[in-house]
């Protein structure tokens, strides 16, 4: 199966599959392991010298949701991907229950064949769903985060940027859950609609948080902004960040630069 890793930007070719949307990739450079659709777009990458740290920006950004809501105790993943976002949370934070839902059976299988996802981990389900019919089925539950990150082959899926979407989120969050969500978007309009989108759900209790390589982190607070004491979220971000080798307390810092003006009219 292996190929030369001189063709491709991302590396030799340890496996593919195909269902009826495409290939699906492991790919592997040096120590990093990446789930693809068949081209030359990461969906996911492994650190395999240290499989809990994220080594994209904008996800690690959505780790601040551990510290903005200290207390939650259940989780909620939309695209599994080559689960990085589940490796990172069962290292941060083991105790806390997740569920990982992903539409298609070839992404799950290859991520917990070739991207150290324990699948006998007591705290994680793994679910092949489409995001959206899980989230309108009858399934009573609700959960404290939720980490919103549907990519297709060429991007962000449009989907999770409406407003449909963004209210069976806000269903399924608890009084004082927190939506997480990736909002990139290769054209201003698109950015904009998604805003007003993402406003429309969760009125004035939204904050935005702008990362290296053009993604937005979309925060959607089901009760309202939070009151925030900035020296103690820093110290924890960088508690946190030394745990999972990744510069949280810079990313925390940033959160409340830029959203100054709405978290200092909470004081």
């Amino acid at each position: 199966m292996a190929d030369s890793s001189d063709a491709h930007p991302l590396g030799a070719l340890l496996a593919q599959v195909s269902d009826e949307q495409g290939a699906i990739c492991v790919r592997q450079l040096g120590q990093h392991r990446f789930l693809t659709f068949g081209n030359k777009v990461e969906q996911s990458c492994l650190n395999t010298l240290s499989p809990h740290r994220l080594e994209h920006v904008y996800t690690q950004a959505m780790l601040l949701g551990l510290l903005l809501r200290k207390q939650a105790r259940t989780a909620l993943i939309l695209g599994l991907g080559g689960g990085s976002l589940v490796r990172a949370i069962q290292h941060a934070r083991p105790n806390l229950d997740i569920t990982a839902i992903e539409a298609r059976q070839g992404v799950i299988d290859m991520a917990l064949e070739w991207f150290d996802l324990k699948p006998d981990d007591a705290h994680l389900s793994l679910v092949c769903s489409d995001a959206e019919e899980f989230l309108a089925s009858e399934d009573p539950s609700r959960y404290d985060l939720i980490f919103a990150d549907l990519y297709q082959a060429e991007g962000v899926h449009a989907g999770q940027n409406t407003s449909d979407f963004l209210a069976l989120c806000r269903q399924r969050l608890n009084e004082q859950g927190l939506l997480l969500l990736n909002q990139w978007s290769s054209e201003y309009r698109d950015s904009l609609l998604a805003r007003e989108a993402l406003q429309s759900v969760f009125g004035g209790g939204i904050a935005h948080l702008q990362v290296q390589g053009g993604n937005v982190i979309a925060f959607g607070f089901a009760s309202g902004l939070p009151r925030l004491d900035g020296k103690r979220l820093f110290a924890d971000a960088l508690a946190l960040g030394q745990a999972l080798e990744i510069p949280l307390h810079t990313l925390a810092r940033n959160f409340t630069r830029q959203n100054r003006a709405a978290l200092r009219a909470l004081r």
